[in-house]
């Protein structure tokens, strides 16, 4: 009988220990979750992780998604930037060139609008190099209708990495297109001056609402245009030349086109009898 019962307080006593036991591996199971979800994870989203994961893949392919991701990252703008950077001024037939030390840079957005951008283009044909995986260099104009001048960031693939490798600054009236430009200041800006450019009636194509990949084709009268017009800058555009050639000075294609948000408008001009005529409009 003795042996009984000290057989059931062996038991009872092994009971209380792995009680014990277990009480303390879920204290200490609960001490590590509290632990864990207490810590704060690495940001994924910092401007460090993104722009040292752009820099090794994915923006430079196109030079689309590097610009965009040049804009918006500051880190990698710093990266991307050949410092120090040759910035040469040409005026009254000079040319002065300076340097623009790293500790001097200020975060450039490139555009003036976060929402859009601008291109000219010869023809419809050439809005491809947009999407052209050869092109080794590129030049972003900033033209200043307002102050008359146009500022250029030269971008070269170097080593497979776009880089901004010079900066040069000109008079309006030293561009090739400075004709078309002095035009667009007036029908940007001058409804009246607008009004007589305009083709009437005006070519209009648009989106097919039933089809996803097809147009419709018609025609807008003056005051359709004025209407439900997209709104056009008039003080400073840009121009991205991808490598586009201006052979036909009579013939411009003004492309506006939304940073992701979808956007697109394309006018098309064309000189007649030494006026130049807003003959087509597409969205």
């Amino acid at each position: 009988m003795k042996k009984i019962e000290n057989l059931f307080l062996l038991v009872l006593l092994l009971v209380a220990c792995d009680t014990k036991k277990a009480d303390r591996v879920e204290e200490t199971n609960d001490a590590e979750t509290v632990d864990t979800v207490g810590l704060e994870e690495p940001s994924l989203t910092s401007s460090e992780e993104i722009s040292d994961g752009l820099t090794k893949r994915n923006v430079d392919e196109f030079f689309g998604d590097f610009i965009f991701s040049f804009i918006q990252d500051h880190h990698l703008q710093m990266e991307r930037v050949r410092f120090p950077l040759q910035y040469v001024k040409q005026t009254a037939g000079k040319r002065i060139a300076s340097m623009i030390e790293k500790k001097s840079w200020r975060h450039d957005p490139v555009f003036i609008s976060s929402e859009y951008y601008t291109v000219l283009f010869n023809n419809e044909e050439q809005m491809d190099l947009e999407n052209s995986t050869e092109t080794k260099k590129v030049d972003i104009e900033k033209i200043n209708l307002k102050k008359n001048f146009i500022k250029v960031l030269h971008f070269e693939k170097v080593d497979g990495l776009w880089m901004l490798c010079q900066e040069t600054e000109f008079p309006l009236e030293e561009s090739p297109l400075v004709d078309f430009l002095n035009f667009y200041k007036k029908f940007a800006s001058d409804s009246l001056a607008q009004r007589q450019a305009i083709e009437d009636p005006l070519r209009f194509v648009t989106a097919d609402p039933e089809n996803d990949f097809g147009t419709i084709e018609g025609t807008l009268s003056v005051d359709q245009w004025f209407a439900f017009k997209p709104m056009l800058p008039a003080d400073e555009i840009t121009n991205i030349r991808y490598g586009q050639v201006y052979k036909n000075p009579n013939r411009l294609v003004f492309v506006k086109r939304g940073i992701s948000n979808g956007m697109l408008d394309v006018l098309s001009f064309v000189k007649k009898n030494g006026q130049w005529k807003f003959v087509s409009y597409e969205n």
